[in-house]
Parts: structure tokens; sequence; C-alpha cells
């Protein structure tokens, strides 16, 4: 069974054929109302004039009869009038009421009362704006109720009072259904005809529109969207000379200042991408689901894949799942997400046979949208490995100049116990007994066991004073990890102590309240705090000095050290951590600067917090608070 298809209409066709209906129909509709019902009043009216016309014929036929005082006359003409189909009654009725005649003859001697609906059509006003005729409705049809006065005149005296002015009403009821049918027929006649030639029009109007207007508005459109898929060197028709060709016109011209535009999009697109790729640090743009929107080449070469390969995957994904990414606080770029800042990080990626890998700085730079909030994250990579290891070899030097300047101490802290231990030994060589003196006595072997402990004594003072030294003399692993600042500080103010008492310099810390622990890299907090004590034992220059260690806990981790040596002019304070800046003769203008560089490398820093002087100076180093310990 086949389907019925209905054509479909667009929705503008269908706008206009509405519009042009309501317009064109309404008007139409409302005038032949008003025409047929002018037309109905018009027939109303003659309808009013004959039946008037009536009356005064029965008038006259009654005052002929009343005169012959004989009714048969009149009675008859009732009778006959009656009978008319439009015709629903004749009759004469009297001051009081009475119907004297009537065409319908069970009426005659019937009393009408005024305050019937018959009689209140006539009686519901007053005297002075009665009308001769009336109009009401009547078992389903209108009814044209004409009313004739019949006057007394001087020949009607002999019956009737001549006190009256009126002898009675002659009424005759005119049925208006004739004429209503009439009125609905010419109605739907003129409303048939009026829709036919509506419809006539609607369609020649609507080919017409559709010719000259909705076609040419299609290939319009048809253009548009070619030219949106794609097809830029489309162009609409403009012939025709009228508001559509105008527009054409006008459409045409966009089209070409898109297509410019369009090319020079290209252009600088193409020249941007070389600048881009042409970048020695890597770019990466993610957006708020990190997932790549763009990358340059460099960043794909170090990552082994291709910026197009790298579009639309999660960063997680294309870095192999070797660095911290979305879910993880340490996330440049989900910390500038969540900040609206500028964040920083520094990650080593391992290698992939088993190097040490690579190291990249890594910071994270906010795009706004156009509400105000964060809709991308540009992260820009750069290599930082060469430069790493460059600053780990300058840690090398620094630490073998500070181990330079501890050694004097340090061989001083180690020939005591050397010297005790000397001279137990040459003790006990001395109370040894010889063979000929026979076993030793009691006193003699218990003063040798107490130079044996005191030997031990002094070898395990000087093993702990080697390790000390030799763990500060090794590398510096890149690795962090969770430590104890307080058991850290400690070993090193004890390998520092030697020197301080060498320079008559004396070394205290503050013991007061908890340390938590931190997150950090335990030879580069070795490195950096001996770097600062030893600048604060250098600053006092002598007897009566005094440094100071000591803790302040709050949202982060600061670790002082305080002196009361000569302090830092103004103008040094302003390149105080600029590298080869020193005002010491012998010093290399590195020491502050690379335990910046570590800590900040740490996600801590190093900061001057003041110094005046002649007065003295104090140095932080500031540490982030480890996971467990933050939560």
């Amino acid at each position: 069974m086949s389907r019925l298809r209905i054509p479909h209409v667009e929705r503008l066709t269908a706008r206009i054929a509405i519009g042009v209906s309501v317009l064109l129909l309404g008007p139409l509709a409302g005038g032949l109302y008003l025409l047929s019902a002018v037309q109905y009043d018009h027939a109303v009216a003659a309808r009013r004039e004959a039946a008037d016309i009536e009356n005064r014929i029965l008038e006259t036929a009654l005052r002929h009869d009343m005169l012959a005082r004989d009714t048969r006359l009149i009675s008859g003409i009732l009778q006959d009038v009656g009978r008319e189909p439009e015709v629903l009654r004749a009759m004469i009725i009297d001051h009081n009421g009475i119907i004297k005649l009537s065409s319908r003859p069970a009426e005659v001697g019937v009393r009408t009362s005024r305050t019937s609906p018959t009689c209140l059509v006539c009686h519901a006003g007053s005297p002075a704006g009665r009308r001769r005729w009336v109009t009401f409705h009547e078992s389903g049809a209108d009814v044209l109720r004409t009313v004739l006065p019949i006057e007394n005149r001087p020949e009607c005296h002999r019956c009737h009072d001549p006190g009256t002015r009126w002898n009675g009403m002659m009424v005759l009821d005119v049925s208006l259904a004739p004429v209503q049918a009439q009125f609905r027929s010419d109605i739907w006649r003129l409303g048939t005809g009026t829709g036919v030639v509506a419809l006539l029009m609607l369609g020649g109007l609507g080919w017409h529109l559709r010719r000259v207007v909705l076609s040419r508005l299609a290939t319009l459109t048809r253009t548009a969207r070619a030219i949106a898929g794609g097809a830029l060197d489309e162009r609409a028709d403009t012939s025709g000379g009228d508001t559509i060709a105008a527009l054409a016109t006008d459409f045409n011209a966009m089209a070409d200042a898109t297509s410019r535009l369009v090319d020079e999009i290209k252009r600088r697109e193409q020249q941007l991408s070389g600048v881009l790729n042409g970048l020695d640090d890597g770019l990466i743009v993610l957006g708020r689901d990190f997932k790549v929107v763009a990358a340059n080449r460099s960043i794909a070469t170090w990552l082994g894949s291709h910026p197009e390969a790298m579009r639309g995957q999660e960063c997680r994904r294309v870095t192999g799942h070797a660095l911290p990414c979305c879910d993880d606080p340490e996330c440049p770029a989900a910390r500038c997400l969540a900040t609206g800042r500028l964040a920083q990080a520094t990650y080593r990626v391992p290698g992939s046979d088993g190097d040490d890998g690579r190291v990249y700085e890594i910071y994270a730079s906010p795009v706004y949208a156009e509400d105000g909030s964060v809709g991308q994250v540009v992260e820009a990579w750069r290599d930082i490995t060469d430069r790493v290891r460059g600053e780990e070899h300058l840690a090398e030097f620094e630490r073998l100049s500070s181990l330079g300047i501890l050694a004097s101490g340090l061989s001083h802290e180690v020939n005591t116990p050397l010297a005790t231990t000397l001279t137990c030994a040459e003790g006990i060589l001395d109370q040894l007994p010889t063979a000929a003196d026979g076993p030793p006595s009691a006193a003699t072997v218990e003063a040798i066991r107490d130079s044996a402990a005191v030997i031990r004594d002094q070898v395990m003072r000087c093993r702990t004073i080697t390790r000390q030294f030799l763990r500060f003399a090794r590398g510096i692993p890149p690795a962090t990890e969770p430590i104890d600042l307080g058991e850290v500080v400690d070993g090193v103010l004890s390998l520092a102590s030697p020197a301080a008492r060498a320079a008559d310099v004396e070394l205290v810390r503050d013991r007061s309240g908890p340390i938590p622990v931190v997150s950090a890299n335990t030879e580069v907090v070795q490195h950096v705090l001996l770097n600062l004590l030893v600048n604060a034992i250098e600053s006092c220059g002598g007897r009566g000095g005094r440094v100071a260690v000591r803790f302040d806990v709050g949202e982060q981790v600061r670790l002082q050290v305080s002196d009361n040596g000569c302090g830092i002019p103004a103008e040094a304070q302003r390149r105080l951590f600029e590298p080869f800046r020193t005002e010491k003769p012998d010093g290399t203008g590195l020491g502050l600067f690379l335990s910046r560089r570590f800590m900040r490398r740490f996600g801590g820093d190093v900061r001057l917090v003041e110094s005046v002087v002649g007065r003295g100076s104090c140095i932080e180093v500031v540490f982030s608070l480890s996971g467990a310990e933050a939560l």
C-alpha cells in the first residue's frame, strides 16, 4: 500500500501564505459580512414598509366596515391576510387589550395583558419613545411587528368616546424567516465565491512568490551553505536588478571579504606555526579537560610523537604517564586552572635506557575566556638538562670551597681524639709487664681496660666526624624525600662547630617546639644550611660573634640563620642572589645563587629577612610541608 506523500512546505513559504491569507481573507470576510448585514437590514426595512402599507389598507377597510356597522368584510380580509405564509397574525385590539378581530379566530375576545412578553415588546419603553414597528424573536425566528393606531375621528364619535384619541391598535406580525434564509443563502454563496477567489489568488501569489522570491532565496541559501562547507569560490546569481539581486551582490561582497580573511588567517596560521615550530622550547596548549589543543614540533619530538597526533589526546597519555597530571597538586596546569596565575614546575623525565634522562622546566600560563574564567592553559617546556648539570658542577665546586674552609676546624676536631688515642696507646704500652715480671696485676688490667675504652670512644668519634664530612662531600642526588629537619640541622651544626670554635664564634640552636617533616632533598638542605652558617661565621669576624639557628613553623616551615656580624650593605642586598657577585676577596659568588636555585627546584626558597650594617643579618630557608603534614 503506497503512502500518501505530503509535500514539504518551507517555513518561510508557510509564514507568507498564512500572512497573506489573514490579510486577504480577513478584510474580505469582514466586508462580505457587513454587506450581507446591510442587505439584510434593507430587506427588513422593505418588509416593514410593505407591512405598514398592508396595515393602512386594513385600516381603510376597517373604517369602511365600522361606518357600515358590518365587520364581516374586515374579518374576511384578516383571514385572507393570515393565510399568507409570511404572516403570523393580523389582529385589532381595543383600549382594554381585548382582541376584537384576528386572523386567528380562536384569539378573538382574548384579553392581552400589558405585562405579557408579547405586549412588553412595545410597552416596555415610554410612550414617547415607542416606534410603530419592532422586531422580536419567537418560535426560533425573528418576527416583525407593525402597529398602526386607529385614530378616533369625528365620524367615529357615534360609537366611541370623543375624549379618547385612539380607538384601538391594528397589529400585523410578519415572520422574517424567509428573509433570514435568504440572508444565510447569500452569505454562503458569497463566502464560497470569496473562498474560491481567495484560493485562486493565493495560488497565483504563491506561484509568483516562489518563482520570483523563494527560488532565488533558495539558490542564495545553497550558495551560503556551499561556502560554509568550504567551497569559498561559490557566488550567488546577481541578475534581476531588484532587492534580492542587491542582497546577492552584498552577499558576494561578504563572501569575497570572508575568502580574503580566511586566506589571511591561513597565512598567519602558517606563519605562527612556523614560528612555534622554530622555537627550541616546547609549547603545548591544554583545555580545561586537560586534552591537547595544540602543540609545536619541539615538544612532539621530545615526547616521541607528532603535533597532529597529540591533538585531542589527554596530557597524561602524550607524556607516557611519566609526569604528574590533572589530579596531582604538583601539576602546573592544574594549579594554573585553579588559581588563574602563572605556575612553574621542574620535572626530570627518566631515560629509556636507564640514564639520568632529561630535566624540563615547565611554565603554565592562563588563557582567559570571554567570561573571565581560565579557558585554556599554555605550557612552555624548556630543556634545562645542560643548565642543571652545569649548576650541579658549580655546586660541587662551591661544596669543595666550603670544605676547604672547614678543613682547618675539621683537622683540629680529628687531631684531638687522635692525640687522646695516641696517649692512651702509649700508656697501655708502658703498663704492659714484660715476660720476666709475670702476669699483670688487677690494677694494671683495669687501667689497660680504661685506656682501651677511651681509644674506642675516640675512634668512634673520628668515624662519626669522617662520615658526616664524606656525606656532605658526595654529590647531590635529584630525588626528594620526607626529611627530619631537626636531625639534618644537628648534623650540619656538628660539622660547622669546629670552624665556629676556631673563629671564636658561638653557634647555638633554638630547640623550642616540634619541627614537622618536610619534603626536600637532604643533601641540598645540608649544602644550603652549611653555606649560610659559613657565611654567618665569617661575617662575625672574631671574638664575641654569635650565630643562631631557629625554626618558625606556620603555613610554611622557615629555617632562619641570624648573626650579629657586619651586615650587608643596601647596594649588595639588591644583587645578593645574583651569580658571581660577592664582597669576599676569596669568594666565588655562587653560594647563595645556587642555594636559592636548588631550594626553588624542590618547592622552597631562600630569602633575606633583614640586614643592618654593623648589627648583623638574618636569612631564612623556606620549606613546603610534606603531603602527610599538609593534610
